[in-house]
C-alpha cells in the first residue's frame, strides 16, 4: 500500500456515509421534492376529482429520469379515479382494447386531423383524453409505432399564452408542457370548475420560479432559435416545416 493510500485509508477509518457525502437532502412526503423546493403550499388542499374527464397519459419510460416533469406535478393536483398514467414503450390493442375502443376518447396531438377540443364539447358528457408524455422526439416515436393511436380521433387546445414551463426548450411558442396542455383541455370539459386551470398552473409556476432562483434559464422555443439562426446545429427545412405542423 502507498503512502498516499495509507493516508486515505485511515482517513476513512470511522467515518459513515453522511460523513463523506453530506447529510441527505429531506424529501417532503406528499409532493415528492427535496423541502428547499417544496411545492405544497400551491398544489390544491386535495386532489381534485374530475366530473366529465378521464385523463390517460402514456409516459415514454425516459420520464422517469427528468426530475422536473410535469406530469408528476400533475398527479399531485388530480385524483386517482381522475388521472391514469401508464409508463411503458408499447401500448398495444389487447392491452388497453377499452381504450382504444372508446368512441368518446380523444388523443391531444396535434396533426392534420386534429379538432378543436371547444368544438366537440357537446357532444357527450364525458371524455376520455389520452396525452403522450416525453420529448417531442419520444412522443412522436410513441405515435408512429402504434397503428391504434392512429386510428384514435385526434383533438389539440388552443394555447393563449407562452408556456410557463421556460426551464425545458419547447418546440414553437404555440407548444407547452403535457400539464399546461391537460389543462387547457380541463379547461373545455370540466366547465363548472372555474378555478380548475390556475389550480393546476399554480404548482408549475411555483416550480419554475424556484429553478430560476437556483440557476436555471429560460429556454426560447426551439422554432425561434432555427429561424434566428441561433440554434448549434444546423436544421433542415423539413425539420422547419415538421415544427410548424405542431401549430393550429
Amino acid at each position: 500500500m502507498s503512502d498516499n493510500e495509507t493516508y486515505l485509508f485511515e482517513l476513512d477509518d470511522g467515518l459513515s456515509e453522511e460523513d463523506w457525502n453530506g447529510p441527505k437532502r429531506t424529501i417532503c412526503t406528499r409532493c415528492q421534492r427535496p423541502e428547499l423546493v417544496c411545492l405544497c403550499s400551491h398544489l390544491p388542499p386535495t386532489p381534485i376529482h374530475l366530473d366529465h374527464t378521464s385523463v390517460v397519459i402514456f409516459q415514454h419510460p425516459n420520464e422517469i429520469k427528468r426530475p422536473l416533469g410535469t406530469v408528476q406535478l400533475l398527479s399531485k393536483c388530480l385524483d386517482s379515479s381522475s388521472l391514469n398514467v401508464i409508463r411503458a414503450r408499447q401500448f398495444p390493442r389487447k392491452y388497453y382494447a377499452d381504450l382504444y375502443s372508446n368512441p368518446n376518447a380523444y388523443l391531444l396531438f396535434p396533426n392534420a386531423n386534429a379538432v378543436l377540443l371547444d368544438d366537440i364539447i357537446e357532444e357527450s358528457n364525458h371524455y376520455t383524453i389520452i396525452a403522450l408524455d416525453g420529448t417531442w422526439n419520444e412522443a412522436m416515436g410513441i405515435y408512429h409505432r402504434h397503428s391504434e393511436l392512429q386510428e384514435l380521433k385526434t383533438c389539440y387546445v388552443k394555447i393563449d399564452q407562452k408556456s410557463e414551463f421556460v426551464i425545458r426548450t419547447q418546440p414553437t411558442k404555440e407548444t407547452a408542457s403535457t400539464l399546461e396542455t391537460i389543462a387547457y383541455a380541463l379547461r373545455c370539459t370540466e366547465r363548472d370548475k372555474p378555478t380548475l386551470f390556475d389550480d393546476i398552473i399554480r404548482p408549475l409556476k411555483r416550480m419554475v420560479e424556484l429553478q430560476l432562483n437556483l440557476g436555471a434559464v429560460e429556454h426560447d422555443a426551439k422554432l425561434s432559435l432555427i429561424e434566428n439562426g441561433q440554434t448549434r446545429r444546423q436544421y433542415s427545412k423539413k425539420h422547419e416545416r415538421w415544427l410548424m405542423t405542431l401549430q393550429h
